[in-house]
């Protein structure tokens, strides 16, 4: 038998005939995803013309030196590809493995095999850069020139593998450790941008629409479209339903009007509301910025009875910074903090504590003036009023650092 320790040492090997002939090269091979660590079943070999030839293993010869079988190529009995096996370079190759405890995307680059009386078992997979450039035929330069290559394995049983030959392509690795749920959003995110959109929206549809929607949030807008492409429409719109209102109008202007009509329709009647109203706004300014989760009462609510209002509103609100005031139009007449809310009698109305002079925003200004503003006057969250002083919505500090610094 050949003595390999990688699949990469016999792939694209010359494959010989009983008597001397080469009758081909070893082009994959083939193993069952039913055991925890498989041995080879099969090898694929590309003979005349292109054509792929499936050799079960019990033909494979005992040589240590070259591969070969051990009849000649009329007598091969066919090896029938079951729908439990896989290709190891065609199916497992390069694929990505979402390792959650390191937040990152590891690279398959060879798999590391073990001899088993007269069989190759299938021992654990390389996802070190020394298995790349085995891969490549660069090791031993590599090793000449000193270069130190660390050994990074994965055992073979901590890879979950899909059974169905349709949904091979999603490996991922199964131990408890790395279960992807217990990181935030943002870690995930970044996980999801490294992947492939079929693999991406596979960990998308694995979320409720609620998380689903923070990881879209932090995902490059570029992206985000594609993703909206590939997932369900129905599903596409319940997590807009969930996103912030100014991240959702972001999102859906760069799509068709076709695309956008759609998905607005399947929306939630009230969001789909709000964000027809924003889309309406140019990018640039701070109604295309803003977002209409706004904590807002009216002035003559009690300090008390606000915070119980409060319980309401936070289901919507983004954030709440501060509590905006307003009469029965709807004008801004006033703004307090949290902090003067929760400490405030509670008998006494808002618009007896509250500043009367509040700073705001037309909903029609500059993207970099509402910057300047939130900076200068050192604010979490600034209002946008239209040209009648009635509240639209708020700025938040963290938007206008994304504005700053681009995902």
């Amino acid at each position: 038998m050949v003595i390999i320790q990688f699949i990469s040492e016999i792939i694209e090997k010359p494959v010989f005939d009983s008597n001397g002939k080469i009758i081909g090269k070893c082009k994959d091979c083939i193993i069952s995803a039913k055991r925890s660590y498989p041995v080879i079943n099969a090898i694929i070999i590309r003979g005349a013309h292109k054509k792929d030839i499936n050799i079960p293993w019990e033909y494979i010869n005992n040589s240590r030196s070259i591969l070969s079988i051990n009849t000649t190529f009329e007598n091969i009995k066919e090896y029938n590809i079951d729908k439990n096996d896989i290709k190891l370079v065609e199916d497992v190759f390069d694929k990505q493995l979402v390792d959650v405890e390191g937040k990152k995307i590891r690279r398959i680059n060879d798999l590391q095999v073990s001899p088993v009386d007269n069989h190759y078992r299938l021992i654990g997979v390389d996802v070190s850069l020394k298995g790349a450039l085995r891969r490549l035929g660069l090791e031993k330069i590599a090793s000449s020139l000193k270069i130190n290559l660390q050994e990074d394995y994965i055992d073979w049983k901590d890879i979950d593998v899909s059974t169905s030959r349709d949904n091979i392509f999603n490996l991922k690795l199964k131990v408890h450790e790395y279960d992807l749920k217990k990181l935030h959003p943002a870690d995930i995110a970044d996980i999801v941008e490294k992947l492939s959109v079929k693999d991406s929206v596979t960990i998308l549809n694995s979320f409720d629409v609620e998380v689903a929607a923070d990881i879209l949030e932090e995902i490059s807008q570029e992206n985000q479209m594609c993703l909206l492409d590939e997932i369900d429409p129905k599903k596409a719109a319940n997590i807009l339903n969930k996103m912030s209102p100014d991240d959702a109008t972001d999102l859906l202007s760069c799509l068709s009007n076709d695309k956008l009509n759609n998905l607005l329709e399947l929306m939630d009647p009230d969001e789909s509301k709000d964000l027809k109203k924003l889309l309406k706004y140019p990018e640039d300014t701070a109604g295309g910025i803003m977002t209409t989760e706004v904590a807002a009462v009216f002035e003559d609510l009690k300090a008390g009875e606000i915070i119980d209002k409060l319980k309401e509103i936070d289901k919507d609100a983004e954030s709440i910074y501060y509590i905006y005031a307003k009469s029965k139009q709807g004008y801004l007449t006033g703004v307090a903090s949290l902090k003067q809310v929760l400490f405030a009698d509670p008998d006494k109305p808002l618009k007896e504590f509250m500043t009367k002079d509040v700073i705001s925003v037309d909903v029609n200004k500059k993207q970099t003036e509402v910057i300047e503003t939130i900076s200068k006057y050192n604010l979490l969250a600034v209002p946008v009023v239209d040209n009648k002083n009635h509240l639209k919505g708020i700025v938040t500090v963290d938007d206008a650092i994304e504005l700053l610094i681009p995902k």
